[in-house]
């Protein structure tokens, strides 16, 4: 079994979250999927006029970030 990458999720926004703890996954086509999932774990927290980012991270390495910017026209 290959060596598995430790990939890191920070949020940043209305309720930031710094993951200290990461996740064991195979390649960074896996840190992309569990990044989608947890943005649909939070997506019931979002409001007009919000704004978050979840940054992936192998290691100390940026490899994705997601940004969701919302906006009220009324």
């Amino acid at each position: 079994m290959p060596d598995m990458a430790r990939y890191f999720f920070h949020f940043e926004g209305q309720q930031p979250h710094t993951d200290t703890t990461g996740e064991a996954l195979l390649d960074d086509d896996a840190a992309w999927r569990e990044a989608v999932r947890l943005s649909r774990d939070v997506e019931h927290a979002l409001r007009p006029g919000d704004s978050w980012t979840l940054s992936v991270f192998d290691g100390s390495e940026p490899v994705f970030v997601l940004a969701m910017v919302t906006r009220r026209f009324r």
